[in-house]
């Protein structure tokens, strides 16, 4: 029967005297399920046909295209073997963030390609950017996104997909985009978040000085079974947040197990319109060149950073939006908050509840 149509469909173009190039694309992983032995008599019978049909020839497309001399095509059917539709890879907030963020990694490529930047770059790393992607550019990652289609794996999906994303600004040499950091996927580790109920002052020295200091700052922990992991365990175990109306004050914790994996790890904080990013070393931390002045970070057992409320363009008393994530070697780790952002109140210790 197969043949059979093949013959029915290309009779108009032999009558022609033309040659008919018939394409047979199939699913590699999912035609051959419900044929017996996974197809294998019914694909030998078919290539056995194929060889005593003088008039028929099976070729790769490779061959075919050396044998025929290329048509213009008027137009091509848009669809899928799924509905022919897209729907599957489009339309819902996950896809469409996907895409978002796929059509921004490829405008940064074409831009730096087309730019003078593009001869400084080295011949690999344009290809390594390449290479990245047209990985990213593949229909599998939005197979997973949205609605339609669940499995235990759908975090790992997303990470890769984000990280080769990130992987495309890495080889042009630019800094991935913040938003790399943050899962696509709407299902994500449960967070305990309880917001600031006073005023901080806490001392900057990487220590749990006291349990008194961060006493009524803002606390978000998220649930270690299922956050970011990183060689075989989660990394952040707490954040906690606060201010004095005149500093924004920020404490990270990290699962004890992790402590010695942190070295070259980044932590980047977006506070307000201030961007600061810490460089973590043993035993102690770096702020990287453009955080603002009078920013301070000290790590030992615990990450503790203070920022002048000043450079955060907020007026006192005004709630300051803030995210966290964590980086290495340029790949997203974690964030905290996984979607959205947090808001710490501002005002000065006079204006608190008692």
């Amino acid at each position: 029967d197969f043949l059979h149509r093949i013959r029915e469909n290309c009779a108009g173009i032999l009558a022609e005297g033309r040659t008919a190039l018939v394409p047979v694309i199939l699913d590699g992983e999912n035609a051959w399920e419900y044929y017996e032995q996974n197809g294998r008599p019914f694909l030998r019978e078919l290539y056995r046909m194929i060889s005593s049909d003088p008039k028929m020839e099976a070729l790769t497309i490779s061959e075919a295209l050396t044998r025929l001399e290329s048509d213009h095509l008027g137009g091509i059917f848009p669809g899928s073997w799924i509905n022919a539709n897209f729907d599957i890879w489009i339309g819902s907030e996950e896809d469409n963030q996907a895409w978002e963020y796929l059509l921004r990694a490829r405008q940064t490529y074409d831009r730096v390609m087309a730019s003078p930047e593009a001869t400084s770059i080295p011949e690999q790393k344009r290809n390594l950017a390449m290479e990245e992607l047209l990985i990213a550019e593949g229909s599998d990652w939005c197979w997973w996104y949205g609605p339609e289609h669940t499995s235990e794996n759908r975090p790992e999906f997303d990470k890769l997909f984000r990280d080769h994303l990130a992987m495309v600004y890495r080889a042009l040499g630019l800094t991935p985009p913040e938003e790399l950091s943050r899962p696509i996927l709407k299902i994500t580790a449960a967070e305990y978040h309880r917001p600031p109920s006073s005023y901080i002052q806490p001392v900057l020295d990487g220590e749990v000085t006291s349990f008194f200091e961060w006493l009524g700052a803002g606390v978000v922990r998220v649930d270690g079974r299922s956050g970011a992991m990183h060689g075989g365990g989660p990394l952040i175990k707490e954040l906690r947040y606060g201010s004095d109306g005149v500093h924004f004050f920020l404490r990270l914790d990290f699962q004890e197990a992790a402590m010695a994996s942190l070295a070259g790890m980044e932590v980047r904080v977006n506070a307000g319109i201030a961007s600061l990013t810490v460089r973590l070393e043993p035993g102690g931390a770096t702020l990287e060149e453009g955080a603002p002045a009078q920013t301070q970070a000290v790590f030992r057992k615990a990450l503790e950073i203070s920022l002048p409320l000043a450079a955060t363009g907020i007026q006192c008393g005004d709630p300051l939006r803030l995210q966290l994530s964590l980086w290495h070697e340029g790949l997203p780790l974690d964030a905290v908050p996984q979607h959205g952002w947090l808001e710490c109140p501002t005002a000065e210790p006079a204006e608190w509840p008692l």
